[in-house]
């Protein structure tokens, strides 16, 4: 699908969009304590509101199976964290998915299984055109418990991943940080999930700082009474930046307890000149003329798409310091945001770790490419905002896979969008 957005500001009054990122531990973890018959079955479903939240229902399905075909589709989260659950309940299962990731890493990851009781045959095939379900890998053996280490540095998915698995198995686990924690919140984000299912996981830290998360085996998962999915902050941060940008956008549901560290967003708009309102069940992001900004985003990488449309506009350089790992996402992340924002005539340099963005009163409009990323389609359609003439995003459909009514939400908000 390719869309045109004519430019103008948005304006209007929006329940937040639920988040992924909470949704994908929460139903596994839900499906664990079903699993072993501590369930709740009077308690509601969750929607299945995304490609990749649908990707997760579908593999936990397979989990019935006596060798499950676990389809991830196109959702890095799905496979890191079901490759440790998966093998903690199953002799053999086979992990599939579409577009990049069956060439996404899953290293060091698998080499921690490796050591654990698990053995992988990888699936090396040549990248196919379209959208084609491929193999990854076939796992077989059990995940035992023990000592595993890993660096903090490369991806918190990993780590999400045999917290949520080691519960499970028989005797008691240590998972052992190499370096210093990176996306923090989304850890703490499971931590919190397996807090509301009654799981314990002791936390210290090393002597060069650290965290070793000791894991007693044999837990119970039980499933809470009530089911509550948070409202995503990383989808939140869009609109609030349609707002900073010359419009008037009130988000109800986002919860400024939660973990998730995406909501640093609000404190970032105001630092750059935005006017916020925190009410009881809302945030209010209104427009002024933006200031440039410094942004390390090893803990908020997520952002740095819209961010980087935010700071195109402001009055000065801004930086972006500490994105490294974005170049492993669904796109090369900064070559993707560089590629998009200097088709609309922004004054962009990738850094190779970061972006450097000095920003002008207008950009000038025209044609950018998706890149099968759902965030940088996002991103181009709030950079439109501040554009002299229209924006034709090609391969505008990838928003399904985290947000498919995005554009529903964005007309709804006064934005001028035609399929073409």
């Amino acid at each position: 699908m390719n869309v045109k957005i004519n430019p103008g500001k948005l304006a209007g009054t929006l329940q937040a969009p639920l988040s992924k990122s909470h949704a994908h531990r929460f139903l596994i973890a839900q499906k664990l304590a079903r699993l072993q018959g501590n369930g709740n079955e009077s308690a509601s479903d969750v929607p299945s509101f995304s490609q990749d939240i649908e990707a997760t229902k579908n593999c936990l399905v397979q989990l019935d199976k006596k060798k499950p075909f676990l389809d991830c589709w196109e959702s890095g989260s799905t496979l890191r964290f079901m490759l440790p659950v998966a093998m903690a309940l199953k002799k053999e299962a086979v992990f599939l998915g579409t577009g990049q990731l069956p060439y996404r890493p899953i290293s060091p990851l698998k080499e921690e299984m490796e050591l654990h009781g698990c053995s992988f045959t990888m699936k090396n095939s040549p990248p196919k055109a379209g959208n084609r379900h491929m193999e990854i890998c076939t796992v077989r053996g059990r995940l035992t418990s023990g000592s595993y280490r890993l660096a903090g540095n490369i991806s918190s998915q990993f780590i999400t991943g045999l917290l949520m698995a080691l519960p499970l198995l028989d005797g008691d686990s240590k998972l052992e940080l190499t370096t210093a924690l990176e996306s923090a919140g989304y850890v703490d984000l499971t931590l919190d999930v397996l807090r509301d299912f009654g799981i314990k996981v002791n936390i210290e830290t090393s002597p060069q700082g650290f965290y070793i998360y000791e894991i007693p085996g044999n837990q119970q998962y039980i499933e809470p009474a009530r089911t509550t999915i948070q409202c995503d902050w990383s989808n939140a941060a869009f609109w609030l930046a349609c707002g900073a940008l010359g419009g008037d956008i009130t988000l109800t549901g986002l919860e400024l307890s939660s973990s998730q560290r995406d909501k640093q967003i609000v404190h970032i708009l105001e630092e750059m000149g935005a006017h916020i309102t925190i009410g009881d069940i809302s945030i209010r992001c209104h427009g002024a003329s933006l200031l440039p900004a410094e942004v390390d985003v090893s803990q908020i990488p997520d952002l740095v798409p819209v961010l980087a449309a935010i700071m195109s506009l402001a009055d000065g350089t801004s930086m972006i310091s500490n994105a490294e790992r974005l170049r492993l996402k669904e796109s090369d992340r900064l070559r993707t945001v560089f590629d998009f924002l200097s088709r609309l005539g922004a004054d962009i340099t990738d850094g190779g770790s970061g972006l450097s963005i000095t920003g002008q009163p207008s950009l000038s409009g025209g044609t950018v490419y998706g890149h099968n990323d759902h965030r940088i389609v996002m991103a181009a359609a709030v950079a439109s905002c501040g554009c002299n003439a229209p924006v034709i995003i090609r391969g505008a459909d990838a928003v399904a896979k985290s947000y498919p009514e995005f554009f529903d939400d964005f007309t709804a908000l006064g934005g001028n969008v035609q399929e073409v």
